[in-house]
């Protein structure tokens, strides 16, 4: 009896299991949409709207996507310092990849510096940008400067060198400010080009899906060199949200307490991944 019970009973209950199983897979997928023109990529956040955004609640992130036919863009809020952590020193770092899978073989890095006036020219110059002795004494007019650097990096952290001769595409872009409710705002462009076309290139194109990853904060190479050299054995803690809706996060340091992995384990690393579906043009 109860065999028979069970065996009636298993279909019904591995069909809700399916449905279920397709509702929390929906449930990952974020979709961009369609930008009929192009944001200004400033940093604010007022073009964009409140009906476009996503939640990461664990981490206290709203973020929207949007595209055209040539780039991605991205706006990335920040509602509460503590998950900004080393942020400032790391950047952000964003990895596209196949649908389902985590991969950081590739991603653009996005690095704010600051540079006084003397080293922005010599990078200028170093570009190749002939500048003026009138040029030069309008640069050193302002002391500091912030220089927004946007880089393809490969799953090392090194920057991928651009080729020779590239294609057509914008360069990756980002601006940062801070909002009026003390939320920090991040805004970038991806060109959607291939990488043989530009190094920093999504691969995909409208109407496509592409897994997307968010990563920042934790340890610099520098920052882990010094802490070696102090004789300290750096032991960075991760925290990761698996989902759009934030429901699931996970600490690699599950044993540490708080204060322990603060003072021994230097400043948490945060990321998050979603699968991205790339918006088409509307129709006619």
């Amino acid at each position: 009896m109860r065999i028979r019970i069970f065996g009636n009973a298993f279909p019904w209950m591995a069909a809700v299991f399916c449905l279920l199983s397709a509702a929390w897979a929906a449930d990952t997928v974020v979709e961009s949409r369609w930008a009929n023109e192009p944001p200004r990529v400033d940093g604010q956040a007022v073009e964009w709207g409140q009906d476009v955004m996503s939640s990461q609640k664990n981490l206290s992130v709203d973020f929207a996507l949007r595209n055209d036919a040539a780039n991605l863009y991205m706006l990335l809020v920040f509602k509460d310092p503590r998950y900004l952590s080393s942020v400032e020193m790391t950047g952000i770092t964003l990895y596209f990849g196949p649908v389902g899978k985590k991969q950081k073989d590739f991603g653009v890095r996005f690095l704010r510096k600051n540079a006084t006036a003397d080293e922005l020219i010599g990078m200028l110059e170093k570009q190749g940008q002939a500048l003026t002795e009138e040029k030069k004494t309008e640069i050193k007019a302002k002391p500091m400067y912030f220089l927004f650097e946007a880089d393809a990096v490969n799953k090392k952290g090194d920057t991928i060198p651009p080729p020779e001769t590239q294609g057509n595409a914008d360069p990756p872009v980002f601006r940062i400010s801070r909002g009026q409710d003390g939320s920090m705002v991040y805004e970038f462009r991806v060109p959607l080009a291939s990488r043989d076309v530009h190094p920093a290139g999504v691969g995909s194109g409208p109407g496509e899906s592409v897994k997307l990853g968010l990563e920042w904060g934790g340890m610099t190479k520098e920052m882990r060199a010094a802490m070696m050299g102090r004789g300290e054995m750096p032991d960075q803690s991760r925290v990761s949200g698996e989902d759009a809706r934030g429901e699931r996060a996970e600490n690699e340091s599950a044993g540490s307490s708080p204060s322990l992995a603060r003072t021994a384990q230097g400043p948490k690393q945060y990321s998050f991944w979603v699968d991205l579906k790339l918006a088409q043009a509307p129709t006619q």
